[in-house]
C-alpha cells in the first residue's frame, strides 16, 4: 500500500467534519455589559435570569436606601433596588432604565442606567483580584483593552438579605 499524503489529508479533513462538533461553552463566559455612574462593570448571565426594560417603580417606605420600590413584572410584584446604591454610589437622578432580574423564588431586580451589550469571552480573560477593591465586586474581566469589573450578584443578595434580617431582629427586640 503507497502512502498519499493527499488522500490522508483529505481523510483527516472529512473525519473533522464527520465527528461531533465539541461544545466550548464551559471554557467561555457570557457576561451582560453595563455602566454604572460611568464606571464599567459586568454581570454574569448565568446569575441573573433576565432583563427588562424598566417600567413604572412605585416607591414604598424603606429605610434600605438602595430599595427604589415595587414594580409589576411577570405576573407579579418585585422588589427593585438601585445597583449603583449597593455597590455603594451616592444617590443620584441616574435614570434607571433596564432591570436586571435574579431568583425564581424570590424573584427581585436591579435597576441599572446602562447596558452596553453582551459579551462572550474566554474564562482566561477573567481575573481574581488579591482583594475586594470594590464592594461585591470578586473579579475584573479584560475584553479588549478595557478591563470591567464583575459584580457578583449573590453577593449583593447576600448583603441585602442580612441587612433585612439585622432590621427585621431590631424590630422584634
Amino acid at each position: 500500500m503507497i502512502h498519499d499524503p493527499l488522500v490522508e489529508l483529505r481523510r483527516e479533513f472529512d473525519q473533522i467534519f464527520a465527528a461531533p462538533r465539541r461544545e466550548k461553552s464551559e471554557e467561555l463566559e457570557n457576561l451582560l455589559a453595563i455602566r454604572i455612574k460611568g464606571d464599567s462593570y459586568a454581570l454574569n448571565v448565568r446569575e441573573i435570569s433576565g432583563v427588562e426594560t424598566a417600567g413604572p417603580v412605585v416607591p414604598l417606605p424603606s429605610r434600605n436606601p438602595a430599595l427604589l420600590g415595587i414594580t409589576g413584572l411577570r405576573g407579579g410584584l418585585v422588589p427593585v433596588y438601585s445597583l449603583a446604591a449597593l455597590l455603594g454610589y451616592e444617590p443620584g437622578r441616574e435614570t434607571q432604565r433596564w432591570l436586571a432580574l435574579c431568583g425564581a423564588r424570590e424573584p427581585l431586580a436591579f435597576a441599572i442606567g446602562v447596558l452596553e451589550g453582551y459579551v462572550r469571552l474566554s474564562k482566561a480573560d477573567l481575573h481574581v483580584p488579591d482583594r475586594e477593591p470594590r464592594k461585591h465586586v470578586h473579579q475584573f474581566a479584560r475584553i479588549g483593552e478595557a478591563v470591567r469589573a464583575i459584580v457578583s450578584i449573590p453577593s449583593v443578595i447576600s448583603a441585602i438579605q442580612t441587612a433585612s434580617a439585622g432590621r427585621r431582629q431590631k424590630e422584634d427586640s
